[in-house]
């Protein structure tokens, strides 16, 4: 997404253009992730708001349910190259032909994030049974090209298809229904507060 027409703007109509460009791309991966877990037949939720503690909340891209378990899907949709490992708390993103010495920009890791949407999440599902399995998945649905430490941490689009495709489609029973049930009511409840 480009400016339109030859537009010059200041450093704060500039940083405005930024945040409004990544936050559209940022909804283009998610529509993405979304249409591939609907098509799934799998129970999901979307832009779920959970309580996060300390009467906070957190927004999850997309939860799905299966017999296993629930999982919990972060989408990123990033450009340039990202470096970095799973454990660190900051990814360092690039562009072609930035200057070789020009500082990385230093983006919060989607793996720490997503950890602290499975937290919330648990927190719900241990209410009805602390045994219940809660998964993580970060999807990266942009051009980045990713260090090899970052593909071993995340999937692709066609990633979570082969994950979907490849999941136990029996009906999820007892006790995770009920988890599931009480989570779709604390994300209604967020929502309504």
């Amino acid at each position: 997404m480009k400016l339109p027409g030859k537009c010059r703007l200041t450093a704060h109509e500039m940083q405005v253009w930024r945040s409004f460009r990544a936050a559209i791309q940022g909804e283009k991966g998610e529509s993405a992730v979304a249409h591939v877990l609907d098509r799934s037949g799998l129970p999901v939720l979307h832009n779920a708001i959970l309580p996060a503690g300390d009467g906070r909340t957190t927004q999850i891209d997309h939860l799905f349910l299966n017999p296993r378990g629930i999982h919990v899907v972060e989408t990123k949709r990033y450009g340039g190259e990202l470096t970095g490992h799973p454990e660190d708390e900051r990814w360092r993103q690039r562009f072609a032909g930035e200057a070789p010495d020009a500082p990385p920009r230093l983006i919060y890791s989607p793996v720490m994030q997503n950890a602290a949407h499975c937290r919330a999440v648990y927190a719900l599902a241990r209410l009805v049974d602390p045994t219940i399995q809660v998964f993580s998945h970060v999807v990266m649905t942009g051009t980045a090209v990713l260090s090899p430490a970052l593909v071993a941490c995340t999937l692709s689009l066609s990633g979570l298809e082969t994950l979907l495709h490849d999941l136990e489609r029996n009906v999820p029973r007892g006790t995770l229904i009920d988890a599931w049930r009480r989570i779709g009511l604390a994300c209604h409840a967020s929502r309504h507060q």
